[in-house]
C-alpha cells in the first residue's frame, strides 16, 4: 500500500472545501483533495444550481399564467426535455474541469472513497494519506426510508434527472425540497402532485403564517398537501406505484420523490479508526470547526454538526478553518444572522427569530404583519397570495426577525438581513430613499 504525506487532507469538494482549499493554497500548504463523487458538490451539481434552472422556467410560466386575461394571452408552457438541455448544458463538462483546475494549482487529487484509518490519515483507492490536518467537507445525504417497497423511492437528484415529466408525482416530507420541486412539477405540466407530511407542521422552521399562506397558495394550484400522514409500504401496481398510509389510506403516482430531510455524510469515519465523535447532527465541533475528540481533524459544511445546512455558511466555514488551521487567530462564526429560503412560486424567505421563538426566549418585539395581496407590487404581477412579518425590539427599533412569503422575497430578504447584520433600524429602513416603485421600497410599509 502507497503511502503519501500532505499539509492537510481535504474530503469532500463541495463548496465549503472549495474556499478550504483555495486558502490553503494561498499560503503555501501541500494539500489533498478527495472525493468519490464528480468534483464540484451537491449544490453545483446535485442541488442549488440545477434546481435554479427548473425554478426560473417556472418563475416565467407562473407569471405569465398570472396575468391571463388580464394583458396577457396564451402563457407559456414548459417544454421539459428542451429545460433538461438546457440545464445540463450548464453541468456540462463541470466536474472536468474543475478537476483540472486544482491539479494545476498544486493540488493532489484522488477519486474514490476515503476512510479514516487513524487519527492523522486516511485510506483510499490503497493509499495511505497522512496529514498534519485533516478537513471534512463531506457533506449531507439524502435520508432513506425502510418502509416496504422502500427501493421504488426516488431522491431529489432522480427528480432533478427526470427524462420525461410523469403525470402523478407524489413527495414524501413536508420540507424544502418537497414544496419547491412539487411547485415545478405542477407549473411544468403535471396532472397530480402531492405531498404527504407525517405532522401538522410542514416547513417547521419557518414562521408558520407565512408558511399557512404558502399552503394554500400551493392548494390553489392544485397541490395536494396531506398533513398528519405517513407512508408505511409501496408496492408497483400495473398502473404505476400504491403508496399505503397510516391511517389506511393509500395513493396512486406514477414517481415517487422521498425528501424527508438530509444526514450528515459520515461514511469516512467507518471504523471509528479516526476517534472523531459525531452524533445524528453531524460532526461534533467546538466553535473553531475543530474535533471535539480529534484536534487534527475540522469538519465544515453540512457534516458538521453547527446547526445549518446551507451553502453560504458552508463557504464561510471553509474560510474560517483556514485560519483556525493557520493559527493565526481562533475564529468562530455567528450563525444567528443567516437568511434562508424556499423556492417556490411565491417564494418565502426568513431571517432571525420567529414570533414562536422570540416568545419562547422572553423577549420584548412588536410585530408589524399583513396581507400584500392588494399591494400594487403584487397587483400588477397577478399575484394572489403575500404576507410578511417583521419583529421589531421596541427598545432598539433593531429588527430580530423578518419573514416574507411574497414575489421577491429571495432577494427583498437578504436586505433585510444585511439590515439585522449591521443593526439597521426599523426606522432607518423606512426613512430610507429607496429606489420605487420596487419590492426593495415596500419595506418602509413593512417596517413602519
Amino acid at each position: 500500500m502507497k503511502k503519501q504525506n500532505f499539509d492537510t487532507v481535504v474530503v469532500g469538494s463541495g463548496t465549503s472545501a472549495y474556499f478550504a482549499v483555495d486558502g490553503l493554497l494561498r499560503h503555501g500548504q501541500q494539500v489533498a483533495l478527495i472525493d468519490e463523487r464528480p468534483f464540484g458538490g451537491t449544490c453545483a451539481l446535485r442541488g442549488c444550481q440545477p434546481k435554479k434552472y427548473l425554478v426560473s422556467n417556472v418563475e416565467a410560466v407562473a407569471l405569465a399564467s398570472q396575468l391571463e386575461g388580464q394583458g396577457l394571452t396564451i402563457p407559456p408552457q414548459t417544454d421539459w426535455q428542451a429545460l433538461q438541455i438546457l440545464k445540463n448544458r450548464f453541468l456540462e463538462g463541470r466536474p472536468e474541469a474543475e478537476l483540472r483546475q486544482w491539479q494545476k494549482k498544486g493540488v493532489t487529487t484522488f477519486q474514490g472513497r476515503a476512510v479514516m484509518s487513524g487519527t492523522d490519515r486516511l485510506t483510499v483507492n490503497n493509499t495511505v494519506l497522512t496529514a498534519d490536518n485533516i478537513v471534512l467537507a463531506t457533506g449531507a445525504i439524502p435520508r432513506r426510508s425502510t418502509i416496504p417497497g422502500a427501493d421504488y423511492l426516488q431522491d431529489s437528484e432522480a427528480f432533478l434527472n427526470l427524462a420525461q415529466l410523469p403525470k402523478r408525482i407524489l413527495f414524501i416530507g413536508g420540507g424544502y425540497i418537497s414544496f419547491e420541486f412539487a411547485h415545478v412539477a405542477i407549473r411544468a405540466g403535471a396532472e397530480e402532485v402531492t405531498i404527504l407530511h407525517r405532522s401538522a407542521l410542514p416547513l417547521k422552521s419557518f414562521d408558520q403564517d407565512c408558511v399557512q399562506v404558502l399552503l394554500t397558495a400551493s392548494r390553489a394550484l392544485g397541490i395536494r398537501v396531506l398533513l398528519n400522514q405517513e407512508p408505511t409500504a409501496v408496492e408497483m401496481i400495473d398502473s404505476g406505484y400504491l403508496v399505503h398510509g397510516k391511517g389506511g389510506q393509500s395513493w396512486e403516482a406514477d414517481c415517487i420523490i422521498e425528501a424527508s430531510g438530509r444526514v450528515p455524510n459520515l461514511e469516512v469515519l467507518a471504523g471509528g479508526e479516526g476517534k472523531v465523535d459525531a452524533d445524528r447532527r453531524g460532526i461534533l465541533v467546538t466553535p473553531y470547526l475543530q474535533s471535539v475528540s480529534n484536534p487534527r481533524v475540522y469538519a465544515i459544511g453540512d457534516c458538521a454538526a453547527t446547526g445549518s445546512m446551507l451553502a453560504p455558511v458552508a463557504d464561510r466555514e471553509g474560510q474560517v478553518v483556514v485560519a483556525n488551521i493557520l493559527g493565526e487567530r481562533q475564529q468562530s462564526i455567528d450563525y444567528a444572522v443567516v437568511p434562508s429560503v424556499v423556492f417556490t412560486i411565491p417564494p418565502m424567505g426568513s431571517v432571525g427569530l420567529t414570533e414562536q421563538q422570540a416568545r419562547e426566549q422572553g423577549l420584548e418585539f412588536r410585530s408589524r404583519q399583513g396581507s400584500t395581496s392588494r399591494w400594487p407590487s403584487s397587483l400588477r404581477i397577478g399575484e394572489a397570495e403575500g404576507f410578511y412579518k417583521i419583529l421589531i425590539d421596541p427598545e432598539t427599533d433593531r429588527l430580530l426577525g423578518a419573514h416574507l412569503v411574497r414575489h421577491n422575497a429571495t432577494e427583498v430578504i437578504n436586505t433585510l438581513a444585511l439590515a439585522m447584520k449591521y443593526q439597521i433600524t426599523a426606522n432607518e429602513l423606512a426613512d430610507f430613499m429607496w429606489a420605487y416603485p420596487t419590492s426593495t421600497s415596500d419595506l418602509k410599509y413593512m417596517v413602519r
